[in-house]
């Protein structure tokens, strides 16, 4: 049942970032139905295009960070995942900074980065600077996240799973993602390190290419 557990853990945590811009269309959908007014109906149909549009950006960067995206050894480009992330984030407070070359890693370790990327986002809910840079060389990949903000913070519950320190039992939809993100990153032969300064929050790994 561990896997099963997992697994719906991660399927409710998808779902609860997709309920608000799903709510929002319908309910635009609703104003559709219902009003008469040109000027209304034109703002609806800006609601259902902007919510439609924040759906797919959550749903793609779910499917990265998430999924399990083709056989084993395969690799995605990293401009790909920085597009992916891009929209992501772009109605977030957090102003995202990708700093990756041109090529491509293994799914795994972008499936690391994407999850440190968004803890780092929530570390800064005031809004700031979230910087995702990726230094590949031959023989590894450094991935060094980098939130900064006012009153920029990484909740106890979160550093835990990302030490895997947290009961299996305890995991809830908020502390999966942390909790998975460290167990990649000991797939691949590596830990998560947290470290943090004035009004920063900071997560470094670095990957060797063999085991990923």
């Amino acid at each position: 049942m561990h896997e099963l557990d997992l697994a719906a853990l991660m399927v409710s945590r998808v779902c609860h970032d997709l309920i608000s811009p799903v709510a929002a269309v319908s309910n635009g959908l609703e104003i559709l139905a219902d009003e008469e007014d040109p000027a209304m109906k034109e703002q609806a149909m800006s609601l259902i295009a902007h919510s439609v549009g924040q759906a797919k950006a959550r749903l793609l960067f779910a499917r990265l960070a998430f999924g399990a995206m083709g056989s084993a050894g395969a690799e995605i480009e990293l401009g790909e995942a920085g597009q992916v992330a891009a929209e992501f984030f772009k109605t977030g407070k957090a102003k995202l900074d990708w700093q990756a070359p041109q090529g491509a890693v293994d799914k795994e370790i972008i499936r690391v980065l994407l999850n440190l990327a968004n803890m780092g986002a929530d570390s800064i809910p005031r809004g700031g600077q979230l910087t995702v840079k990726i230094e590949p060389t031959r023989q590894r990949v450094a991935v060094t996240v980098t939130a900064k903000g006012t009153r920029a913070n990484l909740a106890q519950d979160i550093r835990d799973g990302l030490a895997l320190k947290t009961p299996f039992e305890e995991l809830t939809g908020r502390t999966v993602q942390p909790y998975i993100t460290a167990l990649l990153a000991k797939k691949l032969g590596s830990v998560i390190e947290v470290s943090f300064g004035p009004e920063t929050v900071r997560f470094d790994v670095t990957i060797d290419k063999r085991t990923a």
